[in-house]
């Protein structure tokens, strides 16, 4: 690995090691795993992103520090409790969504970096290049919902790699307003408008070509619900790639689910036919009855 021409992972490996010296072996861990393709692509997302600013890469490290250390000592919890949390969506929402402080400084960093430092995200992004892009690369596909933006990590994705305009809808302002910074920082404003919206409360028409829905199942009370509300946003014909994450505690994560079998059974009791899918570990068993977190991606279309 010539992490010297690669110099603004080499900042950010640099700034890893002095903050948190235990998640240093990642890059070394990640390339192994990956190769060129994935060096080459992170070096890409930070250079635009971050630009070689050491200060901004100091902060996004702390923020994914911080991050992958809570999510470290929740998952030691779940080992003993096989439980989440309990908390009502609202609790969660003014924990983390509503809160700034804790989404610029944490949370949205933590996310935008696990696309490329862990395992099973990352396995995720090949996923949606290898078997999802594909499929809305034709005439037909002129826009998508991204529903749950995030960071604005895929909404980028879809507009870079695509020719569709694309809206995003979320609860969180910060969430919107960071993937608006993101896109910006690609020059990607121009075929996107982000929406502060609920779904189910305010449905969307008419339903687009394409949507991507990136690990908001588990965010939620009742997320059935939610699927039937994201089935009605996809035209016949169409394709999404929806995702959840399976035995994984987090501050926000409500709703569990055990198995990708009881995912793909709730978007399909949803109104989506499943034709593909992709679930990735984030890390090997330990133990046999070790319980890893799970990212479980599916594409669907509707009939």
């Amino acid at each position: 690995m010539n992490i010297h021409n690669h110099p603004n992972v080499a900042l950010f490996l640099a700034s890893l090691s002095r903050q948190f010296p235990y998640f240093a072996g990642v890059i070394a861990k990640q390339y192994d795993a990956f190769g060129d393709a994935w060096l080459d692509g992170f070096e890409a997302e930070l250079a635009t992103f971050f630009a070689q600013d050491q200060q901004r890469i100091d902060l996004a490290v702390r923020g994914y520090g911080k991050f992958a250390l809570d999510s470290m000592k929740l998952q030691v919890k779940f080992q003993k409790t096989k439980q989440y949390d309990n908390k009502s969506y609202a609790e969660a929402a003014s924990e983390v969504y509503q809160n700034r402080e804790y989404m610029f400084g944490l949370y949205l960093p933590g996310i935008l970096l696990s696309h490329y430092l862990w395992r099973h995200h990352y396995q995720q992004h090949v996923f949606f290049e290898e078997k999802f892009l594909p499929l809305v690369g034709g005439e037909g596909f002129r826009e998508f919902y991204d529903v749950g933006v995030g960071t604005g990590f895929y909404s980028k994705e879809m507009l870079t790699r695509s020719r569709m305009t694309g809206q995003g809808f979320d609860l969180s302002p910060h969430s919107l307003e960071h993937a608006t910074l993101l896109l910006a920082a690609h020059g990607l404003t121009d075929r996107y408008r982000g929406n502060l919206r609920d779904i189910i409360a305010n449905p969307v028409s008419p339903p687009a070509d394409s949507l991507v829905n990136i690990e908001v199942l588990e965010h939620l009370e009742d997320p059935l619900r939610f699927i039937e509300a994201l089935a009605r946003m996809l035209r016949v014909g169409g394709y999404g790639l929806i995702s959840a994450a399976i035995n994984a505690p987090n501050a926000d994560h409500i709703y569990l689910y055990r198995s990708a079998d009881e995912v793909r059974a709730q978007l399909i009791e949803g109104g989506f036919v499943v034709i593909d899918q992709s679930v990735d570990l984030a890390y090997d068993p330990r133990s046999p009855d070790d319980l890893v977190p799970v990212n479980a991606a599916f594409i669907v279309t509707r009939k």
